[in-house]
């Protein structure tokens, strides 16, 4: 009976080596496929080999939009850079902390009611860790002045340096009037 069992761990124990290495084997292959692919576009920047970045930098990113939400520039400028290159739809600029907290405050105010229904998100970070973004995909529903209810999808991306936002890069999307 001992010789049955043993037969039976070392047959477990060469398939499950087995296994592994053949997976290892697909992987690599599989990765070495991709790279062989020809993309019908090329990149200005070569590709960074991006990974999962770390959960504090969403929840910097998070505060920060939450801040713009609840009109605390105080907050917002905490988990701001000493300045910060914002791209919007016509308007790119680099600005410092404190005309970024002007600008954000003049924008805040077109906005009554506002509210942020958070999608998804995804922090990244490059092999050399060197560039980190967070990525935030919500709804953003709001009144204006007159009252009248609106709403949109918006995608941030934000780039993070030491915990701080130092780039805001935002694309949003209208829903079509009815």
């Amino acid at each position: 009976m001992k010789q049955i069992f043993a037969f039976f761990c070392l047959a477990f124990a060469f398939t499950a080596c087995n296994n592994a290495e053949t997976k290892t084997a697909e992987t690599t292959t599989e990765a070495a496929a991709a790279a062989d692919v020809n993309l019908p576009y090329t990149l200005t920047e070569p590709y960074k080999d991006w990974a999962i970045g770390s959960k504090e930098n969403v929840a910097a990113a998070m505060a920060g939009l939450k801040a713009f939400v609840d009109k605390d520039f105080t907050a917002l400028a905490a988990a701001t850079g000493d300045s910060i290159q914002l791209d919007f739809d016509y308007y790119q600029a680099k600005l410092s902390r404190d005309s970024a907290m002007k600008f954000f405050a003049d924008a805040r105010n077109m906005y009554n009611d506002l509210v942020v229904t958070m999608g998804d998100y995804v922090s990244v970070i490059s092999a050399d860790k060197k560039t980190e973004w967070v990525t935030l995909w919500y709804k953003q529903s709001w009144k204006d002045a007159k009252g009248v209810a609106d709403s949109m999808n918006v995608v941030n991306d934000i780039r993070m340096e030491n915990g701080k936002m130092v780039q805001l890069d935002e694309k949003v999307s209208h829903y079509q009037k009815k």
